[in-house]
């Protein structure tokens, strides 16, 4: 199978065998109109299929195209910010609200794998989150506090537990969450699309929105070729939604992070990772990855703002790898690519109706697959008419995510986050190499 018709990657590689879309080229009436065809859109656009709404949904490359079809693939519950930051500002009450809706996104990507009949898909199952600092003698006590408070399945694991089945001494205790599991995120996003359409749903490849205007109580979103009228305009896209949707464009921070895929290992790689599901690192910017096609290693880390591709992408990710796991040797990277997600300043997800009839659905940078999920299902029940989901993601708003100056910003923090990881690992090291003499 070719692959030039999307960018590198092992997911390419090994993605569904399909057709391109045609552009829009007509003018079309919907109820729904959605602009973006990765999971955010792809999500509300067959929930609300489902419901027998009429939906057309518009992607300016191909379904799957951006950091839906290149990420790390991992599903389960939570946000890129931290629970416990979530309850300091909202209350236990409504903190426990989101996380039970990031639950639903779980429920919501694992029932459409079994409806879609695709067990293929599903490539492994459980999360550790694993910790590369001591976390001390009352960790097990706060984590199962915290899993209660917030109505969650994660449990503590020690670190005898942890490196029994990780061959490292780079990490001390783990959260695991049982109820997460981990995914080939292209082909889910292609049979979605599919999906979409066999429930009566149009979708077109190659139809960027480019002007949306209002008509009475219509919306009208125009591509280069075709027009779109509906009721109901939703903004799946992210920081490229530009003239379509200025306010939202600016309110996200494009931010890249890379994924590497090694040859196949052989034995090496279970000696080293005896665990058949997803795993992260605890930092503030750390590593994730997984084992696939058997015996290769899908690692996936670092966080920047420069979006362009590193000439020595494939080398960074070896030495990422080889120093967590040294025992795997002379490794080599079969496929190295980047992904530009959408951040917004706040940490959440931007989910809601910012104007009668016009909703977003982005900024799922940094989630995963299942909070997509989530904020699909929010907007789906808004338009709907139930608004109580889209409440929940309230307080975080569309501000401003500062331009240049907010990207300059950001960076300055990922690095100042980084190097307090850094700092936090010597120090534990040295604290040790103390009681060892």
């Amino acid at each position: 199978m070719s692959e030039s018709d999307y960018p590198a990657s092992w997911y390419a590689a090994t993605r569904d065998a399909g057709t391109a879309r045609t552009p829009l080229t007509t003018r079309e009436e919907a109820d729904v109109a959605v602009v973006g065809g990765g999971f955010a859109g792809l999500h509300t656009a067959r929930l609300l299929a489902q419901k027998g709404q009429r939906v057309v949904l518009l992607e300016r490359q191909r379904i799957g195209w951006g950091a839906s079809g290149r990420n790390g693939g991992f599903v389960g519950p939570g946000y890129a910010q931290r629970s416990g930051a979530l309850i300091d500002r909202l209350g236990l009450d409504h903190a426990r609200r989101l996380y039970a809706q990031s639950q639903r996104g779980v429920a919501i990507v694992r029932t459409a794998i079994t409806e879609l009949a695709r067990p293929d898909i599903l490539m492994g199952t459980g999360k550790l989150s694993v910790s590369r600092t001591d976390q001390g003698a009352g960790f097990a006590d706060r984590t199962r506090k915290l899993a209660e408070q917030l109505g969650a399945s994660f449990e503590p694991w020690e670190t005898a537990r942890v490196r029994a089945v990780l061959a490292t001494a780079r990490y001390h205790q783990a959260i695991h969450d049982p109820t997460s599991f981990h995914i080939h995120p292209l082909n889910l996003a292609l049979a979605l699309a599919a999906d979409i359409e066999r429930q009566g749903g149009a979708v077109y490849e190659n139809s960027e929105a480019v002007e949306l205007t209002r008509d009475g109580r219509y919306w009208r979103l125009r591509t280069a070729r075709g027009r779109v009228r509906a009721q109901h305009v939703v903004l799946a896209g992210n920081a490229d939604l530009g003239a379509v949707q200025p306010r939202i464009a600016r309110a996200v921070l494009p931010v890249a992070t890379y994924v590497a895929v090694t040859a196949k290992l052989g034995p090496r790689l279970g000696e080293a990772i005896r665990w058949s599901g997803a795993i992260s690192d605890t930092r503030r910017a750390g590593d994730y990855y997984r084992i696939v096609d058997g015996d290769r290693l899908l690692w996936g880390g670092r966080i920047t703002t420069d979006t362009t591709e590193p000439p020595r992408l494939r080398d960074m990710m070896r030495n990422d790898i080889l120093s967590v796991y040294p025992l795997l040797g002379d490794i080599s990277i079969a496929y190295a690519w980047p992904g530009i997600m959408g951040y917004a300043p706040h940490k959440m997800p931007q989910v809601g109706e910012i104007e009668p009839g016009l909703w977003v659905c982005s900024a799922f940078g940094g989630h995963g697959v299942a909070q997509t999920a989530a904020g699909a299902d929010a907007v789906a029940a808004g338009i709907l008419g139930d608004p109580t989901r889209c409440r929940l993601f309230a307080p975080f708003g569309t501000g401003w995510a500062g331009g240049a100056a907010g990207r300059a910003a950001t960076q300055l923090a990922y690095w100042g986050l980084q190097m307090r990881d850094w700092w936090d690992e010597k120090r534990q090291a040295q604290n040790a190499e103390t009681l060892r003499t």
